[in-house]
């Protein structure tokens, strides 16, 4: 088995996508390279600060944050950067069954695949968005050392989850308007 790697680096990469499809497509893809920027500067951030933490305790001295920022920060590095990871190919895409079949059986399972994802992503984020408003209208925050309010990692998740949800209905949308879902992943 090898792995195939395919992407590439272009804000739109199909070029039969109709349009309306680019545009919501273009959307996607500079919402996604955004937030997967605002990843960057996190880990760069949270690297930073664990240097700056091992250099305080040579000298038996601490921010006693570091725990609770650097946590929060691996949550949002991954979660901002989930939907750009989909769109450029980066996740493992394991086509055992669709590979087997043919190809409107194939398209099939794509369909409901891309439909159930969407489902369980408007799902998680309809309950991530109660709980990112009931911190927020509270004004609950961290019981660390430097009182974070909770709304702001938990808005890392939301967000990512709505970058997600756009990033599947735009495969879906390409799905049916053009019959393939632009397929860049790595595949077993």
């Amino acid at each position: 088995m090898a792995l195939e790697e395919h992407h590439s680096h272009r804000l739109s990469e199909a070029t039969d996508d109709p349009k309306w499809l680019r545009a919501i497509s273009h959307l996607s893809t500079v919402l996604n390279r955004i937030a997967a920027f605002a990843a960057a500067c996190i880990l760069v951030f949270m690297t930073a600060f664990t240097l700056l933490e091992i250099c305080l305790r040579l000298f038996s001295k601490s921010t006693f944050m570091a725990d609770a920022l650097v946590g929060n920060g691996v949550a949002a590095v991954c979660f901002l950067s989930a939907a750009w990871a989909l769109e450029e190919g980066f996740m493992i895409r394991v086509k055992v069954i669709t590979d087997r079949v043919g190809p409107k059986l194939a398209w099939a399972c794509e369909f409901f695949t891309l439909i159930a994802v969407e489902a369980l992503l408007l799902f998680m984020a309809h309950y991530q968005w109660k709980t990112v408003y009931k911190y927020w209208s509270r004004g609950t925050v961290s019981e660390t050392y430097l009182p974070i309010p909770l709304f702001i990692p938990e808005s890392f998740f939301l967000i990512g989850l709505g970058l997600m949800a756009l990033q599947v209905i735009v495969r879906l949308l390409r799905l049916v308007a053009v019959g393939h879902a632009e397929e860049r992943a790595l595949t077993l």
